[in-house]
């Protein structure tokens, strides 16, 4: 049965297929709902795990959530288990949660109970428990019963009156047609959030070319020397360098182009200035051999690198330099305006900075901006407050984990 209709006539529904979907592109997102529904149930439900992860359930029939809404009940433990007789029947409902995610939930035959409990025994849990009825489950060994090992048990309650006949609706946990959740969740349809993004972004470019602009001074040079030497020429020339918010842009575009390989996936990434050879990605195989791996980097014109840790793809980096500056900024003030940029898009304070080196007529830092768990589109804000900065980009090194990015930026900032 794919739903439980309670006495009072609310149902609750058991859904055909749940997943995690990564964000990709909306408009890739949307299609794969879209091919999902059409196997599974034109009913959905849509919850935002991370940023760029939804946790999506889909049912044929409308309704209300069975697991998700017990979960919240019981204020959204890691680890859940929740077990209630029905009334007039052989039956129980049974909601288990491991890790923050529905693993189970439906009605249940009381005698299989212990049966949808027993591979449990052996993994690592610390389960809230909550009972109520003649059910078979007992917090010490009993005869016919199923009982937890106690390092797997964070509470055990036994429950003074059910759950289930007053079991609250969660609007959020009710299903609703999919047009009118992609619709609900801006997905597939006109990007308004991303547009204010962007719009807030360059508001908050041209306020800090306006702050640096008044803090500034030519760099000048001592007539008596123009024909011998240059106190600047170090200076202007390590910003004639790249800018760091285009090679930002351009290595997350080369990420969200690594997540298309068939059959691999890529792990880390890493780029150093120093060593001048580009973006390169450590990948590993989900099932798919290394012809599939060498088609698409030839495709791609991508080098393909064997070392003794892995297979790792190398992408050249084609932006080109910035014009030579003609001014020279205080360095605190560089620093004070990046971490009021980044104040807007990063929580809590990212970026550690060395003790500054005088490089003579100017000062210099190196700078690390550190993050978890950013979506490839927020990284490229980051990267975006790095424009008319007088940065240098060092190194960027970074982690994947189900489609989000940890890590860090290495940049030197210089001023005097």
């Amino acid at each position: 049965m794919s739903y439980i209709t309670r006495e009072d006539g609310v149902r609750f529904i058991i859904p055909s297929y749940r997943d995690v979907l990564s964000v990709k592109k909306t408009s890739l997102l949307k299609r794969e709902i879209l091919l999902l529904a059409g196997n599974y149930g034109e009913y959905i439900a849509l919850q935002k795990k991370n940023v760029n992860q939804y946790e999506i359930a889909f049912s044929p029939d409308p309704g209300a959530l069975l697991g998700e809404t017990v979960w919240q009940y019981f204020k959204r433990p890691r680890d859940l288990i929740y077990c209630e007789v029905i009334p007039n029947t052989t039956d129980a409902v049974l909601v288990i949660v491991k890790s923050g995610s529905v693993y189970l939930d439906g009605s249940f035959p009381v005698d299989s109970i212990p049966e949808e409990l027993v591979v449990f025994q052996t993994q690592q849990n610390q389960f809230d428990i909550y009972l109520y009825g003649d059910v078979p489950i007992s917090q010490v060994p009993a005869e016919g019963k199923f009982s937890f090992d106690p390092s797997s048990v964070k509470s055990f309650s036994i429950l003074e009156k059910p759950v289930f006949p007053t079991l609250p609706i969660v609007k959020a946990f009710q299903l609703q047609l999919v047009d009118v959740i992609l619709k609900e969740q801006g997905i597939g349809t006109f990007p308004i959030k991303k547009v204010t993004l962007s719009l807030l972004v360059l508001g908050l470019v041209w306020m800090a070319w306006v702050y640096l602009k008044g803090h500034r001074k030519e760099i000048t040079i001592p007539q008596a020397f123009v024909s011998v030497v240059n106190p600047y020429q170090v200076y202007m020339s390590k910003l004639s360098s790249p800018n760091p918010a285009a090679q930002i842009h351009e290595i997350v575009n080369d990420i969200s182009l690594l997540f298309t390989i068939p059959g691999w996936y890529p792990h880390a990434f890493a780029y150093s200035a120093a060593d001048n050879k580009g973006l390169s990605a450590l990948v590993t195989s989900s099932g798919a051999r290394t012809n599939v791996l060498y088609d698409w980097a030839n495709k791609n014109k991508v080098q393909v690198e064997l070392r003794s840790d892995g297979f790792y793809l190398v992408m050249a980096l084609a932006s080109g330099n910035r014009p030579v500056p003609t001014t020279i900024y205080k360095l605190d003030h560089v620093i004070a305006n990046l971490i009021d940029r980044l104040s807007y898009i990063v929580p809590g304070n990212p970026i550690g900075i060395t003790t500054y080196l005088n490089q003579g007529r100017y000062l210099e830092t190196q700078v690390t901006i550190s993050f978890d768990n950013l979506s490839p589109t927020t990284l490229n804000v980051v990267g975006q407050q790095l424009k008319m900065l007088p940065l240098v980009l060092s190194k960027v090194a970074l982690t994947a984990t189900n489609g989000s990015l940890s890590g860090s930026i290495v940049l030197t900032a210089l001023g005097n």
